[in-house]
């Protein structure tokens, strides 16, 4: 089950949010995540930018953890 890809919708606050308690973490275990949350939001982010879905502040509010 471990193989099992899930399809989670959440808003860049919950994201940020989950990011902010994986930083809290030790970096050996939570660094692989992090960076496949990164890999996978901020193409998302840009794209809605460049359609104009997002304001332009709510853009430079991209992932915190970077």
């Amino acid at each position: 089950m471990d193989n099992l890809e899930l399809d989670l919708k959440l808003s860049v606050a919950h994201v940020n949010t989950v990011l902010r308690h994986l930083g809290a973490g030790v970096y050996a275990e939570v660094a692989d995540l992090i960076s496949l949350l990164h890999g996978q939001a901020k193409p998302q982010i840009e794209d809605a930018t460049i359609a104009g879905m997002v304001k332009t502040e709510a853009a430079s509010e991209t992932i915190d953890a970077e």
